[in-house]
């Protein structure tokens, strides 16, 4: 199956399980597969700061107030997903399990 028809069976009901395949099936038809975890991890770390750059520019701590900024929060916020998702991937970490396993954890935590 193609990665466009893949990416098409995607939906709202989608299990996270599904986009950590898909993830893992663009990396390998892109041949992003090969890279290491390191690497992995900058990129993810570049896109955060880029997911808070246009958070800033979205609640006017522009800068340059002249300036027409793109205010692509929904898209950096996507590229962080997909990061994610592939280092759990690159770590065999099955993210579903993984959240629902800390969540109960964070339940039987005092929070103030």
């Amino acid at each position: 199956m193609e990665l466009k028809e893949e990416l098409e069976l995607l939906n709202e009901n989608s299990t996270i399980a599904d986009i950590q395949k898909y993830i893992k099936d663009m990396k390998k038809a892109r041949k992003f597969d090969g890279v290491t975890i390191e690497r992995e991890m900058m990129l993810f770390i570049e896109e955060i700061g880029e997911l808070a750059k246009a958070i800033r520019k979205k609640t006017n701590g522009s800068l340059d107030i002249n300036k027409k900024y793109d205010e692509s929060v929904e898209e950096e916020l996507a590229d962080c997903f997909i990061y994610l998702l592939s280092i759990a991937n690159m770590n065999h970490v099955d993210i579903f399990k993984a959240f629902k396993e800390k969540e109960k954890k964070n339940c039987n935590r005092t929070w103030k």
